[in-house]
């Protein structure tokens, strides 16, 4: 996936799921309706650790119950709105901080 700029999409670089109340999830800032939404989160094996459709989901450091360890994490999201030439489709993809 080709990673590109996306006005409609704020995405946090780091977050802490240390149970504070601040930071504790990680999900993308959505700034208009989307049509589809799917967010996918992978540690550094390739490993799939996270995936959801719902664009009020986030991901809260955990695998299959366990705490994850503070590491780089890569997501990627696939994201389709309205603009003036239709319904567009866009895959974007980056990193993310996870500290405890």
């Amino acid at each position: 996936m080709k990673k590109i700029g996306y006005k409609s999409l704020l995405v946090p670089n780091a977050f802490t799921p240390n149970g504070d109340g601040l930071n504790d999830l990680f999900k993308p800032i959505i700034r208009c309706p989307t049509v589809t939404y799917l967010l996918r989160i992978y540690n550094r094996w390739g490993q799939r650790v996270f995936e959801t459709a719902d664009a009020g989901a986030g991901w809260d450091g955990r695998f299959e119950g366990e705490a994850q360890p503070s590491d780089l994490y890569v997501w990627t999201v696939e994201i389709s709105d309205v603009q003036e030439e239709g319904v567009v489709l866009q895959s974007l993809r980056g990193d993310v901080t996870l500290l405890r």
